[in-house]
């Protein structure tokens, strides 16, 4: 439960009130899991991106091949950032989908998992990652040549939230909408983790950091 809360702190100090944004550019996909049907809390947030002028793709967790394709191009000709936000299937698909652009020389600014199916490896494409998780799901972990910088945030111990409501809830979505506004609008430039002999930091070190970062 400490880290948790810890966690939530961390992300603060990178979440941005999503009032009054400009339009920017880059491109956000938002990817679905299973036949669409638990991942509704996903139009909310292409609604709101949309309303301010950020181009958007909402689509199923099996179109990430396609848009992968499609979202290296776009990185390649400077049309970035680069955003993943994915639920369930759609969460590990948004790995999938980081893999595929890595293979065709694009970049990933953000990747926001709610509720991916186990761990995660992350290429080395990707600047930062905020993977919540629960009774579904897992760590996610630098893959080799990864630098980014990783949160995870285990949502296990709040009652809260669970797996069908984490692309739902008000305060998850404000948080991360200010995250996708902040790189959008140029306030996070990249930072990447030093590096490490370690594949991925243990669950451990999000405290760590958490504290840290105050």
């Amino acid at each position: 439960m400490r880290t948790f809360w810890l966690a939530i702190v961390f992300l603060s100090g990178f979440a941005f009130n999503a009032t009054g944004a400009q339009a920017g550019q880059g491109h956000v996909y938002l990817l679905k899991g299973l036949a669409n049907v638990f991942s509704a809390g996903l139009d909310n947030y292409a609604a709101a991106l949309s309303a301010r002028g950020i181009p958007v793709t909402v689509a199923n967790h099996s179109e990430a091949g396609g848009l992968a394709v499609e979202a290296a191009q776009l990185s390649r000709a400077g049309k970035g950032p680069i955003i993943i936000v994915g639920h369930s299937l759609g969460a590990g698909a948004a790995v999938d989908m980081a893999n595929i652009m890595y293979q065709r020389g694009g970049r990933v600014a953000l990747i926001v998992e709610y509720g991916a199916p186990g761990a995660q490896i992350i290429p080395p494409n990707v600047d930062r990652v905020v993977n919540y998780y629960g009774s579904v799901g897992g760590l996610a972990v630098r893959g080799p040549g990864s630098r980014a910088q990783i949160v995870n945030i285990d949502t296990s111990q709040n009652p809260a939230i669970n797996h069908f409501n984490m692309d739902k809830l008000p305060s998850i979505e404000k948080r991360t909408l200010g995250q996708i506004l902040a790189i959008i609008r140029g306030r996070h430039r990249p930072r990447i983790a030093p590096k490490t002999s370690e594949a991925a930091p243990a669950a451990a070190a999000l405290t760590t950091q958490a504290a840290a970062a105050h």
